[in-house]
């Protein structure tokens, strides 16, 4: 029995399936069904049984499981001691996660371990799910509702939804905006069925308000840079909105306003579990700090 069979077992307990294994992996298909049925002969037992075109784990898979965890667990952590540098963190997330979370997170994280590295990929919460489940990226930043079973998810804030204007516009003397309040305002809005801009859409249709949009974009720091220019106002979750919400634009409840639930997402099983839990208490320090000022 070698460490890629205990490899390719547990891959196919997180995720399910050969194929999905292959990919977490980074080998063929055949490679890890080859894998599987090697361990089944080593250990004299039949492991899986095909439910609905998926992999169902028997009895005897759940009882080898955890020693097959603490094997792996032991040899991953001794090659982390090792190597604790040789190979970077690699986390996703879009643009305005990336720049304001992301960064203060690693310089804080640096200043711990001066010699670890990083990879940082701007991708969109979708993208980050399949990246992480994957194996291709270590930690990314998710949005709600996220099931996948090959993941693990770290709560970091449920926060309402603001509005991002101008510290020199006249709706910016108020405690909140409504709806109403934006009906004779231009506005830079997210992009097009997304579901915050589905629920945007709807808000605005229950106030019987028509809203003249200008500008769609896909990231939260775009539409605040058009919103510095004074191109229009923008609606956004709290979270990036207070963080852009700098050089000027000041942020307001929207009285609207739709929930959204942020998460890190990693593999059950993460192979640089000491660092990915460091980054992430990091990363949750700095959205609290960003939503409480």
């Amino acid at each position: 029995m070698e460490l890629r069979h205990l490899r390719a077992f547990r891959a196919v307990m997180q995720t399910g399936s050969t194929v999905d294994a292959a990919k977490l992996m980074g080998v063929s298909q055949p490679s890890v069904s080859r894998l599987l049925s090697e361990l089944e002969e080593i250990t004299g037992e039949r492991l899986f049984m095909r439910v609905n075109g998926r992999l169902r784990p028997r009895e005897s898979a759940e009882l080898i499981l955890p020693d097959i965890d603490r094997t792996l667990a032991s040899v991953e952590g001794l090659y982390s001691k090792v190597n604790r540098t040789a190979l970077p963190l690699r986390v996703a997330a879009p643009a305005g996660v990336v720049t304001r979370l992301f960064g203060p997170a690693v310089r804080r994280l640096l200043e711990e371990n001066p010699r670890q590295k990083f990879v940082a990929e701007i991708m969109s919460y979708y993208e980050t799910v399949g990246a992480v489940a994957s194996g291709r990226i270590d930690l990314g930043f998710v949005k709600a509702p996220v099931d996948h079973p090959a993941l693990d998810l770290i709560d970091l804030a449920t926060v309402g939804t603001d509005v991002v204007l101008r510290k020199d516009h006249p709706l910016a003397s108020k405690q909140e905006i409504s709806p109403v309040d934006l009906g004779s305002e231009k506005l830079i809005l997210l992009g097009r069925n997304r579901p915050f801009r589905v629920q945007l859409d709807q808000i605005f249709l229950q106030a019987g308000i028509s809203p003249t949009v200008l500008v769609e974009t896909q990231a939260v720091s775009a539409a605040c840079s058009f919103v510095r220019e004074g191109v229009g106002l923008t609606i956004a979750n709290s979270l990036l909105a207070r963080a852009e919400a700098t050089d000027g634009l000041t942020c307001r409840p929207f009285t609207a306003s739709a929930r959204h639930r942020f998460m890190l997402a990693h593999l059950k099983q993460p192979s640089r579990a000491l660092t990915l839990r460091a980054f992430a208490k990091h990363v949750g320090e700095v959205a609290q700090e960003i939503l409480s000022q």
